[in-house]
């Protein structure tokens, strides 16, 4: 995997390697890119103000939430409006969407590192 800081890409080879370049917390974010270069990743880390992006050849996705208990994991809404009105997507705490914690926005990093794929300790919305 490759990790690129402004321009700047960096080999990610184990979660150690994936903390010492998110625990730097870049302010413009990284960007996580699959060995195929087919799914990346960006993660911003701020706080309880950090956020996802997830794009692929198809795939345009901005980070809505963590997933409350019980719903199933990885869902995807098609956009803001229907995610408002789905029960699964109201945000229990009432935060604000498209905001997740460092903590939450670190596993979803971990996750893509470990499966290449999608996060789905996310839910996630098509982006506008």
């Amino acid at each position: 995997m490759q990790a690129w800081i402004d321009g700047t890409a960096a080999a990610v080879a184990d979660t150690a390697d994936l903390d010492a370049i998110l625990g730097a917390e870049p302010p413009g974010g990284v960007t996580l890119a699959s060995d195929d270069g087919r799914r990346t990743l960006h993660v911003t880390c701020s706080g309880d103000r950090s956020g996802l992006f997830w794009e692929t050849e198809t795939d345009l996705l901005l980070s809505w939430g963590p997933v409350p208990p019980g719903a199933p994991a990885g869902q995807v809404v098609g956009d803001a409006e229907y995610a408002y009105d789905n029960p699964w997507f109201a945000l229990p705490d009432g935060g604000e969407p498209f905001e997740i914690t460092t903590a939450q926005a670190r596993r979803a990093a971990h996750e893509f590192l470990r499966t290449g794929e999608r996060p789905t300790s996310v839910q996630w919305v098509v982006k506008p």
